[in-house]
């Protein structure tokens, strides 16, 4: 519990970099009502990590060994949905913003973004919105603009 008798959002984070696992520990320490529960190199200790500790958010970077951000998004989404991931990577691509979307992320940050909008994310995610950097939400846009392709989506099955 915090000092105000709220209960603390419960947090991962998993990142190749310990540099930045550390760091980004080290601020969300520092921000009220956010508790660091844990912390993986990569997507394989994520998921295992997630199924121990039960963290209302896990930060998840997309490119790490043994398993990428993606499959361990979709792994914790589908073993733990009331656990919400975040991505936080440098990457805001088409090519991954959608596949991370499309695993579960309910929020998509790039690794420029400061602790307060990081924070904020985690708040958000916790309280059933969405937290999408200006990046993401431009790349949203752009997709849905007429004339712009959709997304590849599943043929849908005979009948």
């Amino acid at each position: 519990m915090s000092d105000s008798g709220t209960r603390e959002l419960r947090v991962l984070i998993a990142d190749d970099q310990t540099v930045v696992r550390d760091g980004i520990a080290m601020l969300l320490g520092l921000m009220p009502g956010i508790a660091v529960v844990g912390a993986a190199p990569d997507g394989a200790e994520a998921v295992r990590l997630a199924g121990e500790l039960r963290p209302d958010v896990v930060l998840m970077d997309l490119r790490m060994p043994r398993m990428d951000g993606v499959e361990a998004t979709r792994r914790i989404r589908e073993t733990l949905p009331g656990t919400q991931v975040v991505v936080l990577t440098t990457y805001a691509d088409d090519q991954s913003v959608f596949p991370a979307l499309r695993a579960g992320a309910r929020g998509y940050l790039t690794k420029d973004a400061g602790a307060e909008e990081i924070a904020r994310t985690v708040r958000d995610v916790c309280g059933g919105e969405a937290g999408l950097s200006p990046q993401v939400q431009a790349r949203l846009l752009a997709r849905l603009a007429p004339g712009e392709e959709e997304p590849a989506a599943a043929a849908p099955a005979p009948a």
